[in-house]
């Protein structure tokens, strides 16, 4: 009688199989993250609806846009007559608490979240007091869904606005969207040969200063209504993609604070993702990183002379565009290698010329 042997795989074919299935897996990755960086990009997305939405019930309900922020006082002694109210850092520079309370009160998301279903962290929030008061911890520690790009990956590192002054205790939560306030020339239409810069209430930045506009969807203690943009909703972008900081002390994406780079993007940018964000940690970035580290990971830094908050452009992880949404409530992603004209002009409620 005759025997049935079983022939088992061989090394040789079982290494092939690996070999097959590891190759396999290899052509298979990148189709699985262009699918998931695609839903992720569509919710970033989604949430700018949402803002562009709430921006509209705003108005509706106020006749007028939130302004960028809300600040406390007149005049920036600390700017050395060069930086309007809201560029200074108090909190981040150590003068408060102190010497002095800081002055930055509410900012335009603040303001908005009883139109995004967040009216339980709008009341937790006292807006009579600085958004840096101990009253106001629990509140702008909340990470909000609507505020987060699911592609950023900085965005779970809390902001320590105090952290470069050497204190703990001033964490605020990170987000991923800035109000337009526009990309006018770095200068003020009071100074010569400026006529689109930024505007202000009084050429005193010093003592008397307590306004501060430029050509976007809202200024420093500034609200502007539908009808005061002639050129329509649909052709000025409303809110931009913006990246959290890379280190405790980056302030960029802090949706809490009324401050260009953290909810606020502002100055002539070429471009999406382009050119060195003037923020009060720059020094100590550049040192940590070197500006070509900077450069390469997408966060360009460059120390202005005097420390402050004065200058970001939009900025996203998504490969080649970053998200906006217009004043209409549409939303476009637009390639980092945009025509820096059409760029301006999209931040502009007038036309305004290329710096």
């Amino acid at each position: 009688m005759m025997t049935r042997t079983q022939r088992g795989f061989t090394l040789v074919e079982i290494l092939v199989v690996i070999a097959i299935i590891g190759l396999l897996v290899a052509m298979l990755l990148p189709a699985v993250q262009m699918a998931r960086e695609a839903a992720r990009r569509s919710q970033c997305a989604n949430n700018m609806k949402q803002l562009g939405l709430a921006l509209h019930n705003y108005q509706t309900a106020h006749r007028v846009l939130p302004p960028a922020m809300i600040w406390n006082g007149r005049g920036e002694p600390y700017g050395a007559g060069l930086l309007p109210i809201g560029t200074f850092d108090r909190v981040a520079m150590g003068i408060s608490p102190g010497s002095q309370p800081d002055r930055l009160y509410a900012n335009w998301v603040m303001l908005l979240l009883p139109y995004l279903e967040q009216q339980a962290v709008h009341n937790s929030f006292n807006l009579h007091l600085p958004v840096d008061d101990p009253a106001n911890r629990a509140a702008r520690t909340v990470n909000l869904p609507v505020m987060r790009c699911p592609t950023d990956t900085n965005n779970d590192l809390p902001y320590e606005r105090a952290l470069l002054a050497g204190a703990a205790g001033h964490s605020y939560a990170r987000g991923n969207y800035a109000m337009n306030m526009g990309t006018n020339h770095g200068c003020f239409t009071f100074q010569p040969s400026c006529p689109d810069g930024f505007h202000s209430d009084t050429n005193d930045l010093i003592n008397t200063n307590s306004k501060v506009w430029g050509s976007g969807l809202g200024g420093f203690n500034v609200s502007f209504g539908f009808e005061q943009f002639p050129k329509g909703t649909s052709n000025i972008i409303a809110v931009d993609e913006v990246r959290a900081g890379i280190e405790p002390i980056d302030p960029r994406g802090t949706w809490a604070i009324g401050m260009t780079g953290a909810s606020i993007t502002a100055l002539p940018f070429a471009g999406p993702n382009r050119g060195g964000d003037m923020i009060t940690s720059c020094t100590e970035l550049v040192l940590k990183y070197s500006a070509a580290e900077l450069e390469r990971l997408g966060m360009a830094c460059s120390s202005g002379p005097v420390r402050g908050n004065y200058g970001a452009t939009a900025r996203s992880q998504h490969v080649g565009v970053v998200n906006v949404a217009r004043l209409d409530g549409s939303v476009d992603a637009i390639s980092n290698t945009v025509d820096p004209a059409v760029w301006t002009q999209l931040h502009a409620k007038d036309e305004i010329e290329l710096p």
